[in-house]
């Protein structure tokens, strides 16, 4: 019964952060608020789910849409150079392709970090974004399992149709709650250690 119990929380908690990314720009603040439920989950105690989610979500909407578009105008820069270092340039200019990987690499190693900072902390966007890329940097095995993660689903997809579905299918059904849920467990011991120095 506590199993099911916690599965429907995530699939309530998964249906609530869908439904608030709808509008795109607002993805910020839907993973700080997914985010403030499942650390508080992996503490013992995730409170109301809804009510816990919208109110994060309110509380933490300005400063989240700006990170938010932060982050993804910094992406698409690096993932714009890529296309035009592997489309558009002669095979000769390939070396190139590194330094625009490796910057990549930084913002979303400081994107895994930078919202559940937010929903757990008040600092200003350029504390947050100081402290994600000290995290990312200093919990260097956590941050490359996750980006694995992702790169790997997304590989996938990109070469399977039905996988993609598949995935697509999970995602919007409990799959981003599920992974929230089992990075905070995580997370929350690195917060700990932080909070402890």
């Amino acid at each position: 019964m506590i199993i099911l119990s916690r599965c429907f929380d995530l699939i309530v908690l998964n249906f609530c952060f869908v439904i608030a990314c709808i509008p795109v720009f607002t993805i910020g603040p839907a993973l700080s608020a997914l985010y403030s439920i499942t650390l508080k989950m992996a503490e013992g105690d995730p409170g109301k789910i809804i009510s816990g989610f919208w109110s994060s979500f309110k509380e933490n909407f300005r400063q989240g849409v700006t990170l938010w578009l932060v982050f993804l105008g910094f992406g698409l820069f690096f993932s714009g150079d890529l296309y035009v270092v592997f489309f558009k340039l002669p095979p000769e200019y390939r070396l190139l392709q590194f330094p625009f990987w490796f910057l990549l690499f930084l913002d979303l190693s400081a994107l895994i970090y930078a919202f559940p900072l937010l929903s757990r902390y008040e600092q200003t966007n350029m504390q947050l974004i100081k402290n994600s890329f000290l995290l990312s940097l200093g919990n260097i095995p956590f941050t490359v399992f996750v980006i694995a993660i992702f790169g790997v689903i997304t590989d996938i997809s990109l070469h399977n149709g039905g996988l993609m579905v598949l995935f697509f299918s999970v995602f919007l059904f409990i799959g981003c709650a599920l992974l929230a849920r089992i990075f905070s467990a995580y997370l929350w011991r690195i917060f700990q250690k932080a909070d402890a120095k």
